[in-house]
């Protein structure tokens, strides 16, 4: 039972490194630093043209980032690695975005897109945080150890609470190297396997009383130890004290990355992970006989 309190004291501070050890490892990248896990191919500083776009309303601000785009596994690895590429670059995002650009629709023909904006499109990654949904803590936990085999797409989404949509794109790995293959329309509807999810989810986070109603009484809290790092404070709280304690809980337009999660009609993990910083929030929802309920909250 103590290796089990301890294995879920550590996944929430494992996760919190995520991100913030990609923006790490993309600035030692600029320094001409190196590391085995994140270090880019250095190039002569006459090359170094290629400018860092920040998506957000400092761009003028973003530091240069250096790329080697051929040959490069550290890109073309582990996909949050691209993706983060892809959103600083936009030399990478010029090579690597789809020409002309397949834009897909339910009962519509597919149309070709000639002009794509990805500072406007990816603009709700600008924020502080992105999420992710996943099956359960296991999917999460194994996330960043899945090996992607050659033509595999991985579907970053931009899901708008506000009117129950959902923007599909659609990268593709082909010949070891990622890009944005198309855009795919949709709506909760159409996705089925989170369809009832996120019809609930999308009223828990903007009616403040149903949310109350929706949390388990007691709801399990594991939380960092301010006083110390590598230790988890485990423990219950009753559902009246979640407005109290309630952190900020994402809404509007969220994010999901789809890497071929699988998910149940009974429980879905919601990762809430800082862009550029430590910040990581674990909220689990389980469904029963009366609804959809938050039944655990890890930071």
């Amino acid at each position: 039972m103590h290796a089990i309190k301890d294995l879920e004291c550590r996944m929430g501070i494992r996760y919190k490194v995520i991100w913030s050890a990609v923006v790490a490892g993309m600035l030692l990248s600029c320094t001409g630093s190196t590391s085995p896990r994140s270090s880019l191919t250095e190039r002569d500083d006459e090359e170094l043209e290629d400018s860092c776009e920040i998506l957000s309303d400092e761009e003028d601000d973003a530091e240069e980032l250096t790329l080697e785009e051929e040959n490069n596994p550290r890109i073309d690895g582990v996909f949050n690695d691209f993706l983060f590429a892809y959103l600083h670059s936009r030399s990478l995002r010029r090579e690597r975005t789809a020409k002309p650009l397949r834009m897909e629709q339910t009962n519509h023909p597919t149309e070709l897109l000639d002009q794509f904006d990805p500072e406007f499109e990816f603009s709700f990654l600008s924020g502080e945080y992105f999420t992710t949904l996943y099956g359960n803590a296991a999917q999460m936990q194994a996330e960043d150890e899945e090996e992607f085999e050659e033509d595999s797409t991985v579907s970053l989404q931009r899901i708008n609470l506000n009117d129950g949509t959902i923007r599909n794109f659609l990268f593709l790995r082909s010949e070891g190297r990622w890009q944005l293959d198309a855009v795919r329309e949709a709506t909760f509807d159409d996705e089925e396997d989170l369809s009832d999810f996120l019809a609930f989810y999308a009223r828990f986070c903007k009616d403040s009383l149903f949310q109350m109603q929706s949390i388990a009484n007691p709801l399990r809290i594991v939380l960092q130890n301010p006083e110390d790092e590598e230790d988890c404070i485990d423990g219950t709280i009753d559902a009246d004290q979640w407005q109290t304690f309630c952190p900020e809980v994402p809404s509007g337009i969220i994010s999901n990355i789809r890497k071929g999660q699988h998910y149940g009609h009974h429980r879905i993990v919601l990762r809430k992970s800082g862009l550029a910083n430590g910040l990581q929030e674990v909220f689990t929802f389980t469904k029963d006989r009366a609804g959809w309920h938050l039944t655990r909250y890890e930071n």
